[in-house]
């Protein structure tokens, strides 16, 4: 009978002893691996929708020639959909001497565009006609003087005076390859240049008396 037990207890299977699992169980490493990249992610994507701009926006209207300074600024926090460049950065302090180049009303956001040196706020931009194959070899930019033939009186027919000088180191602003082929009649090309408001009556006065303009690119200057 005793044989017959022991038979009996050898095919019984030994019960296996559980063990507790250790940081080398690969299943657990596995799963702490994936818990960490879960909550990496969890943070990107937190600070990506938190992602804001600092930028000015005006805390009163701002007028054209105005001098700006700090306390009609107040830097806001956006979410630029925009590029930056289109706006003035906060988080850089404004040039001295900085004014309003156009108007800005309270609380909008201010363009770059819309402000800049006292020069420019009173400087004005003229449309002057010009041969067109001289104007496609001006960019916006250049810096020219403006020379104008005038009309001989006593001619019959067309006939010009000698050049002069009408105004030195005016800037190219917009030429016909820039702005859609701005024309003005046949033969002759639009060209805007950025003049001192004091001159602007002596080029408008030029161009309606039909005199022959033309820019030529001012000592020194890069074409």
């Amino acid at each position: 009978m005793r044989g017959a037990d022991r038979q009996e207890q050898d095919l019984v299977p030994t019960a296996r002893r559980l063990r507790r699992p250790g940081w080398r169980d690969t299943r657990l490493l596995v799963g702490a691996l994936l818990v960490l990249v879960s909550i990496a992610g969890g943070v990107r994507v937190v600070a990506a929708l938190d992602e804001s701009t600092p930028v000015y926006a005006a805390a009163r209207p701002l007028l054209p020639g105005q001098e700006i300074v700090t306390e009609d600024l107040v830097p806001v926090n956006v979410r630029m959909e925009a590029p930056l460049a289109h706006y003035v950065d906060a988080t850089q302090a404004l040039a001295e001497g900085t004014v309003a180049l156009r108007q800005v009303g309270e609380g909008e956001l201010i363009p770059a565009e819309s402000l800049g040196s006292a020069s420019q706020a009173h400087d004005k931009t003229v449309t002057v006609p010009i041969d067109p194959a001289t104007a496609q070899t001006f960019t916006v930019g250049t810096v020219v003087d403006v020379w104008v033939s005038r009309r001989d009186p006593d001619q019959t027919g067309t006939a010009y005076l000698e050049p002069e000088l009408l105004l030195s180191r005016a800037v190219v602003a917009r030429t016909p390859s820039t702005s859609n082929g701005l024309g003005m009649g046949i033969g002759r090309a639009a060209v805007q240049v950025v003049v001192p408001a004091d001159r602007v009556g002596d080029v408008i006065s030029s161009v309606d008396q039909e005199a022959k303009v033309t820019l030529v690119p001012a000592p020194g200057a890069a074409g």
